[in-house]
C-alpha cells in the first residue's frame, strides 16, 4: 500500500507566512505516516533564486518523516541563455532530503508564456516502490503528458496546481478522464483563498472502483474543500493498480502511434 497526502494550501499575503503554513501541513501528513506529499503550484508566489537555502526547512520535513515531497511548482531561475531566465519547476525532495530531480512545466498557461521557459521532456521519478511522475496545472489539459509518464513506468501521476474557480469544472474532468484513460490513479492539489472567490480549492483524487466481470473501472473520487486548507489522505493498493493498469494497456495498439 501507498499512503498519498494531498495539501490544499490557503494563499498567504507573504512569503514567511505561506512557508510557515506550508510546514505546518507537511507535518502532520508526516505524522499520518505518509509516504508522499504533494502541494499546489504557486502557493509560493515570490521567484525562487536557490530552492534548497529557500526552502530548508521544507527538505528538514522530508527527512524527519521520511516522506517524499512534492513542495508544488514554483517559478524558479534558470541557467538558460535563450533570452527567458526563469521557468516553472517542480522540484521532487527525497526522503533522505536530497533533490531528487525536477519536473518543468510543459505547457505554461497564458502569459507564463511571455516570461518562462516551457519544459521539454517528461520526468519518472522512483522511491522505494513506487514510480510517479508529474505534470503542472495546464498540463493536464494535453493527453500526451499523462500518457508519456504512464508509458515510461509511472504508478501515479500527480498534478500540482492553482486553478480559478471559473476553471474547476472543467480541470476536475480533465482529472478524470486523465485517471480513466490511463487507469492510473491522480492527485491534483488547489490552492484555496476565503478572503476573496477567485481561488476555492476543490483539490481532486481520482483512484478506481473495478468490476472484473465486466472490465469496467468506475472513477473513485476525493474533492477538497472549496474554501479550507486541508490535507486528504489515501492509501493505494499498487498491485491492484498495476493490474489494472497493465490489462487496459495489453489492448492498445502501439504501433499505430508514433510519438507514444
Amino acid at each position: 500500500m501507498l499512503r498519498i497526502a494531498l495539501v490544499q494550501i490557503h494563499l498567504q499575503n507573504n512569503k514567511a507566512k505561506a512557508v510557515e503554513h506550508a510546514l505546518k501541513l507537511l507535518k502532520k501528513a508526516g505524522l499520518s505516516d505518509s509516504d508522499i506529499v504533494c502541494l499546489p503550484e504557486l502557493w509560493y508566489t515570490k521567484i525562487v533564486t536557490n530552492f534548497e537555502t529557500e526552502f530548508d526547512k521544507i527538505i528538514d520535513v522530508a527527512k524527519e518523516y521520511n516522506m517524499v515531497i512534492i513542495p508544488g511548482a514554483f517559478i524558479e531561475r534558470s541557467s538558460n541563455t535563450n533570452g527567458k531566465d526563469l521557468q516553472i519547476s517542480s522540484p521532487v525532495i527525497a526522503n533522505d532530503g536530497m533533490i531528487a530531480g525536477r519536473q518543468l512545466k510543459i505547457h505554461p498557461f497564458g502569459p507564463q508564456r511571455k516570461v518562462v521557459n516551457a519544459g521539454t521532456k517528461v520526468e519518472i521519478f522512483e522511491s522505494g516502490n513506487f514510480k510517479f511522475g508529474i505534470g503542472i496545472c495546464y498540463d493536464i489539459v494535453f493527453p500526451e503528458v499523462a500518457r508519456a509518464l504512464v508509458k515510461k513506468g509511472a504508478d501515479i501521476l500527480f498534478f500540482p496546481s492553482k486553478i480559478r474557480y471559473e476553471g474547476i469544472k472543467p480541470w476536475h474532468m480533465y482529472v478524470q478522464v486523465r485517471a480513466l484513460e490511463n487507469r492510473i490513479p491522480i492527485a491534483a492539489p488547489n490552492v484555496c483563498d476565503s478572503s476573496n472567490s477567485i481561488y476555492k480549492g476543490k483539490s481532486i483524487f481520482v483512484d478506481f472502483d473495478y468490476n472484473y466481470k465486466t472490465d469496467i473501472a468506475v472513477p473513485k473520487i476525493t474533492f477538497g474543500s472549496s474554501v479550507n486548507y486541508q490535507i486528504l489522505i489515501m492509501d493505494i493498493d499498487l498491485n491492484r493498480t498495476r493490474k489494472l493498469h497493465k490489462k487496459r494497456f495489453e489492448d492498445f495498439r502501439n504501433n499505430l502511434y508514433g510519438l507514444l
